[in-house]
């Protein structure tokens, strides 16, 4: 009875492609006749599920339709353990070319312009020697300007942020230089496609990154009165004028430094908030606003709209401001008192509006 329902499922799985198929791939494999395509689907945390498959006809030819997802995903079509990853966005017919001899070596794709953009990065991350540090990191820096930078949040994007060549990542999040893409992709999610599971998966995995980078670095540090005075940040401001930290503290004013991003997709919200708070405190303290955006143009619109010093840290989560304040997650606030020292710190904006009153 186990192997009956188990077998029933594995069947209910390979059909659940039948009648509102809205999305198709289609195209031949040279030499592939009687061999079975199997169509996949990843999920979010590595695996792989069979959707469908189909065997392919004595010319060479085949073609299989699916039900087109919530949101664009990753599939892969797989021929005797070789792989063709396909993004499918919407309603789509994708057009895939090459030979069974070759199968996920050397093949066209086409059909949709991020199908393409894929089948062009594969071709040539297939070659790509791991072990060469230099070609790799010049490589990985083709990628973002080709593929990320301008993406605003497209599956290209994640699917080449995610990509491992044999059994090691591409972009590695644990390795802090890394770390950086993964901040500007889950930045370009929350602008662009907020709803986008893809794009929450990015972000969780940037600030994992970030917090084991701060706490690798032996920099954290006990945030009390008696213990620190000012952790200096000198950053440009939306005018790219340099303002220093250490030039506003200790001047008569309590001064809160804040830790956000100005372009994710709370920050209007969270910016407006956090305005009517500097309103009620009636100039009573200063706000120092550090933003981690990895878009400069975005950021300075949106800071020149804020009544407060606001500085853009380019370098993301490596920043040495995130390290120096142990900041494991955004929004951040720390406060110091009218005479200069560090007394408090805080994680939402009640709680701060509630400490820095207080002062």
């Amino acid at each position: 009875m186990k192997k009956i329902l188990i077998a029933a499922l594995a069947s209910a799985i390979l059909v659940g492609c039948g009648r509102e198929a809205k999305f198709k791939v289609e195209g031949n494999v040279a030499g592939g006749a009687g061999k079975s395509l199997v169509l996949s689907k990843a999920d979010f945390v590595g695996r792989w599920i069979d959707v469908d498959s189909v065997r392919i006809a004595d010319d060479g030819s085949f073609s299989i339709a699916c039900i087109s997802p919530a949101s664009p995903e990753i599939y892969r079509l797989s021929l005797d353990g070789n792989y063709i990853y396909l993004p499918v966005d919407s309603v789509e017919t994708l057009v895939l070319e090459t030979a069974a001899a070759d199968y996920g070596r050397k093949f066209t794709l086409s059909g949709s312009p991020n199908a393409m953009k894929i089948a062009d990065f594969d071709m040539v991350a297939q070659n790509l020697n791991m072990a060469d540090s230099a070609a790799l990191d010049k490589f990985k820096k083709e990628v973002y300007t080709r593929y990320i930078q301008n993406s605003q949040g497209s599956i290209v994007s994640y699917y080449v942020l995610t990509k491992f060549i044999g059994d090691k990542p591409l972009f590695d999040p644990e390795n802090p230089v890394d770390a950086k893409y993964y901040a500007a992709v889950a930045t370009q999610y929350e602008q662009f496609n907020p709803g986008d599971p893809h794009g929450k998966m990015v972000k969780e995995a940037s600030l994992r990154a970030m917090r084991k980078h701060n706490t690798a670095q032996g920099k954290r540090r006990v945030l009390q009165a008696s213990e620190l005075k000012v952790i200096d940040i000198n950053l440009p401001d939306e005018n790219g004028k340099n303002v220093k930290l250490s030039d506003i503290v200790g001047k008569g004013k309590s001064v809160a430094v804040i830790f956000g991003m100005m372009n994710a997709k709370e920050s209007p919200a969270f910016n407006r908030e956090l305005a009517a708070i500097h309103t009620r405190l009636g100039g009573k303290a200063l706000f120092y606003h550090v933003s981690l955006d990895a878009d400069t143009y975005a950021w300075r619109d949106a800071a020149r709209n804020l009544p407060w010093t606001t500085v853009l840290d380019v370098n993301g989560t490596t920043s040495t401001a995130l390290v120096d304040y142990n900041v494991g997650a955004l929004p951040a606030f720390f406060i110091y008192n009218a005479a200069g020292d560090l007394v408090d710190r805080a994680d939402t904006l009640a709680d701060f509006e509630k400490k820095i009153s207080a002062q």
